[in-house]
């Protein structure tokens, strides 16, 4: 567990630019010590560059990866289940005592419905944990909206893990859910995901009113980590 010297640090570290998230998911290529080795690459940009970066590991992993570095860890997926017997299932209060800052929720590889959206999101906000729950659409992210999570991740399903930007293949949808949001009186602020593979994605993306981005297989399938996130982060500089 990191103490609060290196919590302070951290905040320092990270308080502006972003956030660019790193979603790991489930690839091989960061099983095990692996998804350590990518953390500290990501924690390396993060410094360097001084911009706010999140990596999301797998569930099994996140524990570890918070002790062995001193990035920001958000969880994949929370569970609606309370403290006590709830075997299997990932619960926020669990996530914030192993040094976890937040929580992905409603991923479409794992989505769930508004009821426990709602709730999860209350729950994460009574831990003082960060949500950033995902909308597949417009539609989707005006209904998220109304619970304010701290972050919606608009990313159309069919370009997740794709070559296929959501920047060049629907920048309207990141123009309208960053002027909806804007408009609407929600404190949630925008960041986009889907195919988010160059610098010219993020620029685009920041462009049209996205405050953050959240990448994958990009990131996790090039053959230089630090360098493939060095290309992308350093767009946040000029927002």
């Amino acid at each position: 567990m990191k103490n609060s010297n290196e919590l302070a640090g951290i905040n320092r570290m990270t308080d502006r630019n972003g956030p660019f998230i790193i979603n790991l998911k489930n690839y091989g290529e960061i099983s095990g010590e692996k998804a350590v080795i990518i953390a500290k690459e990501a924690e390396k940009v993060c410094r360097n560059l001084d911009v706010r970066i999140l990596i999301s590991p797998p569930q099994v992993l996140l524990a570890w990866i918070v002790k062995k570095t001193r990035i920001e860890i958000v969880a994949q997926h929370i569970d609606l289940k309370q403290i006590g017997p709830s075997t299997g299932f990932t619960i926020p209060e669990m996530v914030k005592a192993s040094g976890g800052v937040g929580s992905l929720i409603n991923h479409s590889e794992h989505p769930i419905d508004i009821d426990t959206i709602a709730k999860i999101v209350e729950r994460m906000r009574s831990l003082q944990l960060i949500s950033i729950v995902c909308a597949k659409n417009l539609d989707e992210l005006k209904v998220v909206s109304n619970l304010e999570p701290d972050f919606i991740a608009i990313e159309p399903p069919e370009l997740i893990g794709t070559n296929r930007s959501i920047s060049t293949e629907k920048p309207s949808l990141i123009k309208e859910s960053a002027y909806y949001l804007e408009t609407s009186g929600t404190k949630s602020k925008l960041i986009c995901g889907a195919g988010i593979n160059t610098p010219k994605d993020v620029r685009i993306a920041l462009d049209l009113g996205a405050i953050g981005i959240l990448a994958a297989s990009s990131i996790v399938k090039s053959d230089n980590w630090y360098n493939k996130i060095h290309e992308l982060a350093i767009e946040f500089k000029d927002s």
